[in-house]
């Protein structure tokens, strides 16, 4: 099969960017709003991201991408998260910035113990595609999945979460069925330790024992919901488009099983809520599939805010495929 790890990060910041305008509205507000058949980038985004503009889903993505490129592992990722919040973006997660302010890797641990271990939202699943479009695949890939997962969202939905989607990319990108890969992804994520991988991470320590205990007292009802919205999804259930991490997987794979690029992605825009961090993972999904985003996207979008060396007018095209090479080289 091709590579075509470029055009997934390509496809997600497209789809991010198209649903940057219908970003916490509802689909009655988009309907009355909004040029429909929603096929190119609109106005109205509540953070101010000019049409074409992807958002902090894709911004995160590509932060994690250039922080494999320092070749410094999971210090390098977590570098390189801080950079991107250092820089005021105008859209940051909760627990995402909760997680990014403490001093180490492990401040994902420690936001959610803080949180009560109840916080369980998708600013891991809306970025973890990085790793399998920097090269990790079969074991070494769910094993970075957890890990990238828990730098900022340590609750083990998240995490198995995340696990499941990367495998269910691979295998879509090397020519399985949709169904058959989501069931791939299911064994994959229950083969995983993932316990373990946090621990070899350095993730649990002597300074995380209660989240390392909570952790380990919900990893199977988490495992168990996780499979039971990836069935739903498949099923073509859709609970919910917030910002919930099982409502996004479920709803992602809900949609990304339709014949084209725009099929997959048009219905999470027109949903609005979370509809950025949706489309993102849809797009994630639809670029593993090897769908093409339609050509009309691809040259005005772009990526950055007010990140240090980006601009406005950073085009995706001039810049994502040297990003790409050097996170497979890091």
């Amino acid at each position: 099969m091709p590579d075509n790890t470029l055009s997934t990060l390509l496809s997600l910041c497209a789809a991010d960017a198209l649903g940057a305008a219908t970003e916490f509205k509802t689909p009655e507000v988009i309907q009355a709003r909004y040029a429909l058949p929603f096929d190119h980038y609109q106005e109205g985004s509540v953070f101010g991201f000019a049409p074409g503009e992807a958002t902090d889903d894709s911004q995160m993505t590509v932060a994690t991408l250039l922080g494999y490129a320092r070749g410094e592992g999971t210090s390098g990722v977590w570098k390189a998260l801080q950079d991107w919040l250092a820089a005021g973006p105008p859209d940051v997660g909760s627990l995402t910035g909760a997680a990014l302010r403490r001093a180490g890797p492990d401040g994902g641990v420690h936001a959610w113990e803080a949180s009560n271990f109840h916080s369980a939202g998708n600013g891991g699943l809306m970025r973890v595609a990085a790793a399998w479009i920097a090269g990790f695949r079969d074991e070494a890939l769910a094993r970075e999945s957890a890990v990238l997962t828990a730098l900022t969202h340590a609750d083990p939905r998240c995490v198995h979460a995340s696990v499941a989607l990367t495998a269910c990319m691979e295998a879509l990108s090397s020519g399985a069925s949709y169904t058959d890969a989501a069931t791939h992804s299911l064994r994959v994520m229950n083969a995983l330790n993932a316990e373990a991988v946090l621990m070899d991470a350095g993730l649990f320590s002597s300074t995380t024992l209660r989240a390392h205990r909570a952790f380990r007292e919900r990893d199977r009802e988490a495992r168990a919901a996780v499979s039971s919205r990836v069935r739903a999804g498949l099923d073509g259930v859709l609970t919910s488009q917030s910002g919930f991490v099982l409502d996004t997987l479920e709803a992602a794979l809900k949609h990304a099983s339709a014949a084209s690029w725009l099929a997959c992605v048009q219905p999470a825009v027109l949903l609005g809520d979370d509809s950025d961090t949706v489309a993102c993972v849809v797009g994630a999904l639809a670029g593993a599939r090897g769908l093409p985003v339609p050509e009309p996207l691809l040259p005005p979008l772009r990526l950055g805010h007010s990140w240090p060396g980006w601009h406005r007018e950073w085009l995706c095209l001039d810049h994502l495929p040297g990003i790409v090479q050097a996170a497979r080289q890091g």
